[in-house]
């Protein structure tokens, strides 16, 4: 019997995991917080961008079971980076209220790996109303119980909206890079940043800021209290032997140029402003690869794609605190 795309696809092997730092600010050198886990499709197939891959999978309505080989792939590859990380993983809001067993199944595969359960952040990932909350709520219950965090995904678009701010009591807010993009030199945006930034330290939650491309979106994203940021210009998703091979996750440590301390009131600071150094040449080399695949701003033209360079890593020992 022929095999259907969606069987090849979760054969083994075909999906991998690509891992991005998280970064907590603490003036300017930052420290990595934990490793948000990404997924591709097989390696030179269109299915290898996620925004592909996942589109397929939500039009066969098959979320819950490639939600499952996703973690499958990811705990596999996770067990070779250094246990005192947190690690993000995206689940989507219908696997969460279709699967009352998600939580024992999560214990389950990353028991195979010897990772610890307390170290996860489940971000939920919605593009669609949710069908059973009271069932999702159940499964965020049972995943709260072994210690698991909860974010939410997307914030300010599609689905992630007030009713599953208060109905899931994240322990994060992931900002969409639409409103940090433009951050230093958009005051609605800033205006926008900013009530989110009230809102969640209101709900008791952090807010992570995705997709800066400058140092003056960066500046501005601390000045208003952001606390948590994730971007290719600091280091791009990568595979797991590559991120090691930089050094930053023994380092957990990376320093943004002077810039960045004025970059919010420097209107007009762009990538002109980082540091050429980069990561090393495996960051840079990564950045390329990745930089097509990567979900453009709503309302901007996919085909124009700004020059991302990461900063430069300094090899301080540090001591971390998850």
């Amino acid at each position: 019997m022929k095999q259907s795309l969606l069987q090849r696809l979760l054969e083994p092997g075909q999906l991998s995991a690509r891992f991005q730092p998280i970064f907590r600010f603490s003036g300017k050198v930052n420290q990595v917080h934990a490793l948000e886990a990404l997924v591709r499709g097989p390696s030179g197939t269109n299915f290898e961008g996620a925004d592909v891959l996942f589109d397929y999978v939500r039009r066969k309505k098959a979320e819950a079971k490639v939600d499952r080989a996703c973690i499958a792939t990811i705990c596999a590859a996770a067990a070779a980076l250094p246990s005192n990380f947190r690690l993000n993983i995206n689940v989507h809001a219908l696997t969460l209220g279709e699967s009352p067993d998600f939580a024992v199944f999560l214990q389950k595969e990353t028991a195979k790996h010897s990772l610890a359960m307390h170290r996860l952040t489940v971000e939920i990932v919605e593009h669609a109303p949710t069908r059973n909350i009271p069932a999702m709520l159940a499964t965020i219950a049972a995943l709260r119980d072994f210690g698991v965090r909860i974010a939410l995904d997307d914030v300010g678009l599609g689905q992630s909206n007030y009713r599953m701010m208060l109905d899931c009591h994240p322990d994060y807010f992931k900002l969409d890079a639409y409103f940090v993009q433009g951050l230093c030199v958009d005051q609605k945006r800033r205006a926008v940043v900013e009530s989110l930034v009230t809102l969640a330290d209101a709900l008791d939650s952090s807010v992570v800021g995705e997709g800066a491309e400058s140092l003056g979106d960066l500046g501005a994203l601390e000045q208003l209290g952001v606390e948590l940021v994730q971007a290719n210009i600091l280091c791009p998703p990568m595979p797991a032997e590559d991120l090691l091979a930089t050094g930053l996750l023994q380092s957990g440590l990376v320093e943004f140029d002077a810039t960045l301390q004025a970059g919010a009131a420097q209107a007009g600071v762009n990538q002109a402003g980082v540091n050429q150094a980069g990561v090393n040449q495996a960051c840079a080399n990564q950045a390329g690869a990745n930089q097509p695949r990567e979900k453009p701003a709503a309302g901007t033209n996919p085909g124009q794609v700004e020059r991302k360079e990461p900063a430069r890593v300094v090899a301080l020992p540090a001591a971390h605190s998850m």
